[in-house]
């Protein structure tokens, strides 16, 4: 049997209907495979219950219930308690109606990943041949193989979060390495001083793109043209009517009010300094 070595110990659990001598043949074949037979316990499910069984104390467990087991999440925790790491658990179960054979068993392979088992596919036939003076029909047999994780339960690693991490970008000789002058990238025309008049945006737009109704003279520098001086048009109407209707951004604030078209004079007393 692949799963049994000489020195390992197993454990069987039999249901309170299955007596020692159902399983007579069961038992004799397995203790063939270990050095002593002493190495092989048979227990009934109440009798284990009742005793303590020290954890971490079985190679293989096999449970042989004459129909479903009454109590499998019971089960499942002893068990996996009592096997060592790697340990296998092998149970056998007979469904009393097989139209709900198969959902009887993904319940059960559920539980025992749940419990943290691992499922296993293999099918030993020459244990099931062994059982025929427990059930009738062998083919009916339910088996489920499964084995404990490689560590015990309950065990803990500790995590090393302290480590220095290295700095990938970090270059190994930057003093080697040849540094572009500043003043290289730099062309002529980037350090002249630009002229004033070319700064000039419109007041409206608050860009240097003269608006629709230009009347600031933008348009006119713009396309080169120059201004016609002292005539006076309004985009928006209200300019001529003085600074209590202009906007923020009106070119003609502080000026007086004008007609339509006409040349904007400024009283002599107002060109005098105080």
């Amino acid at each position: 049997m692949t799963f049994l070595k000489e020195n390992n110990s197993v454990l069987v659990v039999l249901d309170s209907e299955i007596s020692n001598n159902d399983v007579a043949d069961f038992v004799s074949s397995i203790t063939k495979y270990l050095n002593k037979a002493e190495q092989l316990s048979t227990l009934s499910t109440r009798e284990l219950e009742k005793l303590s069984i020290n954890s971490s104390s079985y190679d293989a467990i096999i449970s042989i219930f004459k129909r479903s087991c009454p109590n499998p999440r019971i089960l499942l925790e002893e068990c996996l308690r009592m096997l060592k790491p790697r340990g296998t658990l092998i149970i056998y179960e007979l469904f009393q109606q097989k139209e709900n054979a198969h959902s009887v068993y993904d319940e059960r392979v559920s539980s025992l990943k749940l419990a943290g088992f691992k499922i296993k596919t293999q099918d030993i036939k020459q244990l099931k041949n062994l059982l025929l003076n427990v059930y009738s029909n062998i083919d009916n047999i339910c088996e489920i193989i499964a084995e404990k994780p490689s560590f015990e339960i309950g065990s803990s690693v500790t995590l090393n979060f302290g480590g220095k991490k290295s700095n990938i970008w970090k270059l190994d000789s930057a003093v080697d390495e040849e540094l572009i002058n500043e003043d290289d990238l730099l062309d002529e025309s980037d350090v002249l001083k630009p002229i004033t008049t070319s700064l000039k945006v419109c007041s409206t737009t608050g860009k240097r793109k003269a608006c629709k109704d230009c009347t600031c003279g933008l348009a006119e520098e713009l396309s080169g043209k120059t201004a016609q001086e002292g005539t006076a048009k309004s985009s928006c109407g209200n300019c001529y009517l003085g600074d209590a209707f202009r906007c923020a951004s009106c070119p003609y604030l502080g000026m007086p009010a004008f007609k339509p078209g006409e040349k904007v004079v400024l009283p002599e007393n107002q060109l005098k300094a105080d």
